[in-house]
């Protein structure tokens, strides 16, 4: 959900704080002309690069005239923008638009639009599902959502492959002093498990110029941790035929005055290379943090996958991140219960854990996704062996976790502040009490996906600040500020 209010306007870019009003607007259909302007309220499912595109929807409607309001309740018009990669994700989607078709039903909405990935991958078919669905809205057409709402069109699905870039206004749902900057838009891995080619098109990456200007925009409105995000980073520039672009990227990002932190997602261990190792390593406002996902390290399961590389290429981009940057988070993803994984296979990847250490790990469990090859592949894992799996893996990962956590008990980290008070309960002996805290991030810490460091002391929040770690929970730090 987002939360809006007094947007500042720079260049492309809109940052959205605070709260708005309710807005009463007495006709619900956008495309009749009227004295006050429509409110529109947001839904932004799955992954980060999903809601780069939901910022991008907003801003044009921003653009337009729309208001933006702060709970669909309070809205005329009610965009999901839905997550389809897996089925759990695709759960929730169908969970999240039911409920919002509900809101219509009792005639506290006027339009209900779904976009994103499950619009795409599903298309008129969630009509039959959903009625109260008024236009489904394609990966590549959510840039024309202002003019597919003023038509009255029920479904726009563009035969070209939309890149956005830094002319398409932003309305930033993120905390103000972070972004996300998508790279890159599509994929051409072909993992055999995977829907997003078909549903996001082939890989293409954005000119440098242009990351350059939008990541300038983003600065000048306070941003200062810009998070790079593309369905794999490291592929970034090669269909632009420029050599390490990655690397050249970062430094070139590295330049804009305001932004002091730069984190990395979504590496392809094959593509990690020295030059991209010594980029982490010796640029100051690149976080010492890479997001690498390995998926597995079973030779014969990552052939299935498509994965290339193999199991060498996934022990040598780890061997060279650790070699070459001093104190690098490495975040990774595995994926259990692929067809045909044996018991053997996976405790093959249960001892690369333990051999490894991954400072962050998730773990998920594999659901045959409709259209994709391994989706038709035998032997196929049951969901009771599945989820064991899974249970197993992150109960290890909880262990490797609190031991790397304790670690860092002792040492000084520099933190940005997300939060200044927030009450957590913690456990005293056998009972659990309540003290108030401020919360941050490390260095090792991406937003939502990571930990927080709490901490005692005042700090502002979106300012950077300096904490000595006191105590360590499986997930979480504690800490006091360092006058």
């Amino acid at each position: 959900m987002f939360d809006p209010e007094n947007g500042r306007h720079y260049n492309s870019v809109q940052n959205l704080k605070g709260k708005m009003a309710k807005k009463q607007i007495s006709d619900k259909k956008p495309g009749n002309r009227r004295k006050q302007a429509p409110a529109v309220a947001a839904v932004s499912l799955g992954c980060s690069k999903n809601l780069v595109d939901t910022e991008v929807m907003l801003g044009a409607l921003a653009t337009a005239g729309y208001a933006i309001a702060s709970e669909p309740a309070d809205a005329d018009i009610i965009i999901v923008n839905t997550c389809g990669f897996i089925s759990a994700a695709v759960d929730e989607s169908k969970s999240v638009i039911s409920e919002m078709a509900a809101l219509k039903s009792s005639g506290e909405a006027g339009l209900l639009v779904v976009a994103g990935c499950l619009a795409e991958r599903e298309r008129s078919a969630l009509f039959d599902e959903f009625p109260e669905i008024d236009l489904i809205v394609g990966t590549s057409s959510y840039p024309e959502i202002v003019e597919l709402l003023e038509t009255e069109c029920s479904e726009s699905f563009s035969p070209q492959n939309f890149l956005h870039d830094h002319r398409h206004p932003r309305l930033l749902a993120t905390p103000p002093w972070t972004a996300y900057l998508k790279i890159a838009e599509g994929c051409s891995n072909r993992c055999s498990y995977c829907a997003i080619p078909s549903l996001r098109g082939a890989y293409r990456s954005r000119t440098p110029d242009s990351l350059l200007q939008e990541a300038a925009s983003l600065a000048a409105i306070g941003v200062r941790e810009l998070i790079l995000v593309a369905q794999d980073t490291t592929r970034y520039g090669t269909d632009l035929k420029i050599r390490n672009a990655l690397p050249a990227l970062l430094n070139r990002l590295s330049d804009i005055d305001g932004i002091h932190w730069i984190r990395l997602m979504y590496a392809y261990p094959e593509r990690v290379n020295k030059q991209l190792a010594e980029a982490i390593a010796g640029i100051p406002k690149v976080c010492s943090y890479l997001d690498i996902p390995i998926q597995h390290i079973d030779d014969k399961i990552l052939t299935a996958m498509n994965r290339r590389g193999g199991s060498d290429a996934v022990r040598r981009a780890v061997a060279l991140l650790k070699e070459n940057v001093p104190g690098i988070c490495l975040r990774t993803t595995v994926l259990v219960g692929f067809p045909g994984e044996t018991d053997s296979q996976f405790n093959r990847l249960l001892r690369f854990m333990e051999e490894t250490e991954f400072d962050r790990l998730g773990a998920f469990a594999y659901s045959p996704e409709p259209g994709t090859p391994a989706s038709v592949l035998p032997r196929q894992i049951s969901e009771s062996v599945k989820n064991e799996r899974v249970k197993a893996i992150m109960e290890l990962q909880s262990e490797i976790s609190l031991k790397k956590n304790r670690e860092l008990v002792g040492r000084e980290l520099e933190i940005i502040v997300e939060c200044e008070k927030i009450s957590i309960a913690r456990e005293v002996g056998i009972s659990k009490r309540k003290k108030t805290y401020g919360a941050g991030r490390s260095y090792r810490d991406a937003p939502e996906i990571d930990g927080l460091i709490y901490f005692t002391g005042v700090a502002a929040a979106g300012d950077f600040a300096r904490v000595i770690i006191q105590d360590a929970e499986e997930y979480d730090l504690y800490g006091k500020i360092i006058k």
